[in-house]
C-alpha cells in the first residue's frame, strides 16, 4: 500500500509540475467614437494550432483586461463586443518574452453583417437569466468521447462512476437533446450515448412542471435539469457506437447505441447485455410490492433510518439485458411526437453476511448473525408517449403516458443465528427461512392537459385529467423452521411454518384539475385553482397451510387471510397571488382540502365486514421568494404545506410472516401525515472566474408522522405495527464552491460540504422513544486536462453519530472515507493509458466489517481505421482482487452490517466502433439505412 500511495502522489505531482504556468497578456479596450472604455467585453485566447478555445475574460469597468498563466506557445487574441468588429491579433509566449501587453486597442463600429465569427459564442460560459450555458468545444475531452466525458470537465457539475449527475450541488433528474426528451426520463440515456463533437452548448437550469411554465405560478416542483443543444450543422445524419468483449471467468459486456437524426425526425436504438454488473439504463419497477435489494453504492438518507455504503461496490452479480427504441418527429407546424419503448432482463444473485444488534428496555440487547442467498430476475416492458397539439397560437392540448409490465421471480434462502445479551448470555434462536415468490406487475399513468391564452396578456386557463392504474399478482411459498431455547439450552418452542401466500393488488384513481390566472395590473396575477382526487385501492390476501396429508397448500389460514378495500377522495380549492419585479419575485398561496378515508376490512377469522370512514380538512400554506442580486446571483425562499396518506399495506390489518421472527401487520386506523417544509437556496456564479457557489438549507417537521411500533409477540418473536405520533423533524444543508486552479491551466476544484440532522419518534413495546441521527460529509473533486492528458480525483469523509434515547450504551459513532483518482493518458500513434483507483475505509463497524479496500483497474487502448473509429482495449478489473461490498443500517433500535458478494477480478478485452456519417442540410443518411427506417417510422405514424 505505502509503495502504491507513493506511485500515486509521484505521478500527481508530475502532472502539476508539468502544468507551471507564467506567462500573460494585457490591454485596455476604448470606443473609437467617444473613447470611452469598453466594459464586460468578451477576450477570448484561441490556439494557433487548430483555433480551439484555450480561455477567456472580460474587461472591467475601465476597459482593462489581463490573462495571466500561460504556456509557451502562439496564440490568437480575439476580443469580441456587441455593435463593434472583432478583434484578431496573433501572439506568441517564448521564455524571453512571457509578458505581452497590447497596450490600447480601440474597436471599430460594426456597420455590416458578418458571416464570420458569432461575438457570443466565443465565451466557455454564458448567463441567460438562470441559465448557465457551457460551450462543449471548449471543454475538450478525448476522442469518441460522449457527453459524459464533456459534463466531467465542467465547473460545477459532477459526475459519479455509475453515471449519476449533480450540477451546482443538486442532482440532474432530467436531461433533454434541444429541449426534447431523449429516451423518456432516463437521465443517463442522453449523456451516455450522444457523441461530444456533436454538442454546440450544454445549458443548466432549473426547470418547472408544463402547467407551472405555462401559468408562470410557481408551484414548487423545480427540478434540475441538462439541455443539450446540438450544433446547427449536426443534427442530420447517422452516429452511434457498437462494443463487444470477452473476458476471464466467462465475463462479456456488449452495447450498441444508433442514432439517425434528420432535423425535427430522431431516432434512436438501443441495446445491451453485460454479466459484469453494468447497468447503462434506468427501468421502473411497475410492482410496487417488489422484494428490497441490498444497494452498496447507494449511501442514501431518509427520514429515521440511515444507510451508509463502504465497499467497493457490489450489489450481487447480475446478468442484464436490455434494448429500445426512441422516435422523436414534428408532424407539421402543430404536433410533436414522441415515444420509446424499452424492454429490460435482470438476473442477480446476491449473497449476504449480516450482523443485527437491537436493544429492548431492561438492558436487553440481541444480536443476530446471517447468512442469506437470493436469486432475483426481472422482465419489464415499457413504454412512453408524449403528444403535444398546437390548435392555434392560444389553445394546445398535451398528452403523455407511461407503462410499465413487468414479470418478478425471487429466490430467497437465509440461516440465522439469535443471542440474548441481557443477565446471561445465549443462544436465544436458530432459524431458517426459503421464499420464493413470482410477480406481475402493470401499471400505466396518463396525463391530458388543455391549455389556453387569452387575448389580455396573463390571462389564462389550464384544465387536467390525470388518471392511472395499476395492478400486482403474487405467489408466494414461505418455509420457516423455527428453534428457541432457554438460558439452559433447552428447547423453549418450535415453529414449522409452511404456507403459500397468494394476493392480488389493484389500484385505480382519476385526478381532475382547473387553474385560472387573471393579472391585476402590471406585474401582478392571481390564481385560482380546484382539484379533485379520487383513489380506489383493494388487496386480496389468501394464505394456505401446507397439508400433509393431501402433499398441497390447501388449508386456509383464517388469522392471514383477508380482503382490504381503501377510498380516498378531496376536493381541494385554492388560490395563488404572484408579484414579479426586475430584481425580485413573490407568491403567496393558500388551499383548504376536505378529505375522506374509507377503509373496508372484511376477515377471514371473524367472517366480519368492518368499515372505517376518516374525514379530515387541511390547510395548504404556501409561499416563496426569489431575489436576484445580479446577473448571476441570486437567493430562493419556498415553504409549503402538505398531506400524506397512508399505503395501502400501512392500513391492511393482517399479519405479514414472511419472516416469522419479524411480523409486520397494517393499522386501518391511520390519520394522514401533515408535512411542514421550508427551503433556502443560495447560488452565485461568477462569469469571469468561473467560480460557483451554491448553499441550501432544508428544515422539516411532520405531525402524525406514521412510525413503526414494536412489541412483544412472545419468545424472540417482534410485531411490528405502524402508527401516528408527533415530535418528528428534521434539518439538511450543503455548501458546494467550485472554481478552476489559477496557476494550473485545465485544472478546477469542487468541494461540498453536507450535514444532517433528524429526530424520529418510534414506539418500543408501548414506549415512545426518539432516535437522533447525525451525519456530516465532506467531499472534494479535482479534474485536470491538459495536452495528453486527463486525471479526476475525488475523495469524501463521512461523519455518523446516531443516539438511541432508550440505550446510551448503545450509542454508535463510526466513519466511512473513499477516494478515488481516474487518469488517462494518451501516447503517439493512439495508445492509450487508463487507470482508475478507488481506496475505502471502514472505521467503527462491528469486528469483521472494519474493512479498508482497494479497488484498481487497468486498460491498456489502441485506436485505428480512419478518423479513429475503432478501438481495442485490455482490461484488468479489480487488480489487487480486494472489492467488497460493505454495508451499514440504521433503525430506531437497532445497527446492522451487511457483506455481500460482487464480482471477483476479471480481465476483458474489447473492441469499439464508431459509427459518424453526420450528412450536410441535403442528405439523409446512407439510403440502405433511410430505407430501413423509413419503413420503420410508418408503425410509429
Amino acid at each position: 500500500m505505502k509503495n502504491l500511495s507513493l506511485l500515486f502522489i509521484s505521478v500527481l505531482f508530475s502532472f502539476i509540475a508539468e502544468a507551471q504556468l507564467n506567462g500573460s497578456v494585457k490591454g485596455k479596450l476604448t470606443d473609437t467614437t467617444t473613447k470611452q472604455p469598453l466594459s464586460d467585453a468578451t477576450v477570448s485566447l484561441l490556439s494557433a494550432k487548430d483555433s480551439s478555445l484555450v480561455t477567456y475574460s472580460l474587461s472591467d469597468k475601465k476597459g482593462f483586461f489581463e490573462i495571466k498563466n500561460l504556456d509557451k506557445g502562439t496564440y490568437q487574441l480575439l476580443i469580441s463586443f456587441t455593435g463593434f468588429e472583432p478583434f484578431k491579433k496573433s501572439f506568441s509566449i517564448l521564455p524571453d518574452k512571457k509578458s505581452i501587453d497590447f497596450g490600447e486597442i480601440i474597436l471599430e463600429k460594426e456597420y455590416k453583417t458578418l458571416s464570420g465569427v458569432v461575438v457570443t459564442d466565443n465565451a466557455p460560459v454564458k448567463i441567460n437569466g438562470d441559465t448557465i450555458s457551457f460551450k462543449a468545444d471548449a471543454f475538450k475531452t478525448k476522442p469518441n468521447g460522449t457527453v459524459e466525458d464533456v459534463l466531467k470537465k465542467l465547473p460545477g457539475v459532477l459526475v459519479q462512476k455509475d453515471g449519476t449527475v449533480s450540477a451546482m450541488g443538486e442532482n440532474v433528474q432530467k436531461v433533454y437533446v434541444d429541449g426534447k426528451e431523449f429516451f423518456g426520463n432516463d437521465p443517463k440515456m442522453a449523456t451516455k450515448n450522444i457523441a461530444a463533437d456533436m454538442v454546440d452548448q450544454i445549458q443548466v437550469y432549473d426547470d418547472m412542471s408544463e402547467q407551472a411554465k405555462f401559468t408562470k405560478i410557481d408551484d414548487g416542483s423545480r427540478s434540475k435539469t441538462i439541455n443539450i443543444k446540438l450544433k446547427k450543422d449536426r443534427n442530420r445524419g447517422d452516429f452511434g457506437r457498437i462494443i463487444a468483449g470477452g473476458g476471464t471467468d466467462g465475463r462479456y459486456e456488449g452495447n450498441l447505441s444508433f442514432n439517425h437524426f434528420s432535423g425535427s425526425q430522431r431516432i434512436s436504438l438501443v441495446s445491451s447485455a453485460n454479466n459484469t454488473n453494468k447497468q447503462n439504463f434506468t427501468f421502473s419497477d411497475a410492482s410496487s410490492q417488489g422484494t428490497s435489494q441490498f444497494t452498496p453504492g447507494g449511501g442514501g438518507m431518509s427520514f429515521g433510518a440511515l444507510n451508509m455504503a463502504g465497499g467497493g461496490g457490489g450489489n450481487g452479480i447480475s446478468s442484464p439485458r436490455s434494448a429500445g427504441i426512441n422516435y422523436n418527429d414534428q408532424w407539421g407546424k402543430k404536433i410533436d411526437f414522441r415515444m420509446s419503448y424499452n424492454i429490460s432482463h435482470s438476473d442477480n444473485l446476491l449473497k449476504q453476511t449480516n450482523f443485527r444488534q437491537a436493544t429492548f428496555p431492561g438492558d436487553s440487547i440481541s444480536e443476530v448473525n446471517t447468512n442469506s442467498e437470493s436469486r432475483n430476475r426481472n422482465k419489464n416492458h415499457r413504454v412512453n408517449a408524449r403528444w403535444e397539439y398546437n390548435i392555434d397560437s392560444m389553445n394546445s392540448l398535451l398528452f403523455t403516458a407511461n407503462m410499465n409490465l413487468q414479470k418478478t421471480n425471487v429466490f430467497y434462502n437465509d440461516t440465522s443465528f439469535t443471542f440474548s445479551k441481557a443477565i446471561n448470555d445465549f443462544l436465544a434462536v436458530t432459524a431458517k427461512n426459503n421464499r420464493t415468490d413470482d410477480r406481475n406487475g402493470t401499471n400505466y399513468s396518463g396525463d391530458f392537459l388543455y391549455r389556453k391564452k387569452f387575448k389580455m396578456q396573463g390571462r389564462t386557463l389550464t384544465m387536467g385529467w390525470r388518471n392511472g392504474y395499476n395492478e400486482n399478482e403474487s405467489d408466494g411459498i414461505n418455509k420457516s423452521p423455527i428453534t428457541a431455547y432457554r438460558q439452559d439450552g433447552s428447547i423453549y418452542y418450535l415453529l414449522n411454518q409452511d404456507q403459500q401466500n397468494l394476493q392480488d393488488a389493484n389500484s385505480k384513481n382519476n385526478n381532475l384539475s382547473a387553474s385560472y390566472t387573471e393579472p391585476l395590473g402590471k406585474n401582478k396575477i392571481i390564481e385560482f385553482n380546484y382539484a379533485y382526487s379520487g383513489n380506489n385501492n383493494t388487496s386480496d390476501r389468501k394464505t394456505f397451510n401446507f397439508n400433509t396429508g393431501t402433499g398441497k397448500y390447501d388449508q386456509v389460514n383464517i388469522f392471514q387471510t383477508n380482503f382490504f378495500e381503501y377510498k380516498n377522495t378531496s376536493n381541494r380549492i385554492g388560490t395563488n397571488f404572484r408579484i414579479s419585479k426586475k430584481k425580485y419575485n413573490y407568491q403567496l398561496g393558500m388551499g383548504i382540502q376536505s378529505s375522506e378515508l374509507k377503509n373496508r376490512n372484511i376477515r377471514a377469522s371473524t367472517g366480519k365486514d368492518t368499515t372505517i370512514t376518516q374525514r379530515f380538512t387541511n390547510f395548504f400554506p404556501t409561499a416563496n421568494f426569489n431575489y436576484n442580486m445580479g446577473k448571476s446571483k441570486n437567493i430562493r425562499i419556498f415553504y409549503r404545506g402538505r398531506t400524506n396518506a397512508p399505503s395501502v399495506s400501512q392500513l391492511q390489518d393482517v399479519p405479514d410472516l414472511s419472516n416469522p421472527l419479524q411480523i409486520k401487520t397494517g393499522n386501518p386506523s391511520l390519520k394522514q401525515e401533515f408535512n411542514n417544509s421550508v427551503n433556502i437556496n443560495y447560488n452565485t456564479f461568477q462569469l469571469t472566474s468561473l467560480r460557483f457557489i451554491n448553499v441550501n438549507v432544508t428544515y422539516n417537521t411532520t405531525r402524525n408522522k406514521i412510525v413503526n411500533s414494536v412489541d412483544s409477540g412472545g419468545g424472540a418473536i417482534l410485531i411490528t405495527r405502524p402508527e401516528n405520533t408527533n415530535g418528528s423533524f428534521n434539518t439538511s444543508g450543503f455548501f458546494t464552491v467550485g472554481f478552476p486552479v489559477k496557476k494550473i491551466k485545465g485544472a478546477n476544484i469542487n468541494l461540498t460540504t453536507m450535514g444532517f440532522y433528524s429526530s424520529d419518534p418510534s414506539l418500543l413495546y408501548n414506549k415512545k422513544i426518539f432516535t437522533q441521527i447525525l451525519n456530516i460529509t465532506q467531499m472534494f473533486g479535482f479534474n485536470y486536462s491538459k495536452g495528453r492528458s486527463d486525471m479526476g480525483i475525488t475523495g469524501s469523509v463521512v461523519y455518523s453519530k446516531v443516539n438511541y434515547e432508550l440505550q446510551k450504551s448503545s450509542n454508535t459513532e463510526y466513519f466511512k472515507q473513499s477516494y478515488s483518482a481516474d487518469i488517462t493518458h494518451r501516447f503517439k500513434k493512439e495508445f492509450y493509458f487508463l487507470s482508475d483507483l478507488d481506496y475505502y475505509i471502514n472505521s467503527g463497524r462491528t469486528s469483521g466489517f472494519n474493512q479498508n479496500i482497494i479497488l484498481w483497474n487497468v486498460a491498456a487502448a489502441k485506436k485505428f481505421l480512419k478518423n479513429n473509429a475503432a478501438e481495442i482495449k485490455l482490461t484488468a478489473y479489480d487488480v489487487l482482487n480486494q472489492n467488497k461490498g460493505i454495508n451499514r443500517n440504521i433503525g430506531d433500535n437497532y445497527f446492522e452490517d451487511i457483506r455481500a458478494n460482487v464480482v471477483p477480478r476479471f480481465f476483458l478485452l474489447s473492441l469499439t466502433y464508431n459509427i459518424n456519417h453526420m450528412a450536410n442540410k441535403n442528405q439523409q443518411g446512407p439510403p440502405q439505412i433511410q430505407k430501413m427506417l423509413e419503413r420503420g417510422v410508418k408503425v410509429f405514424q
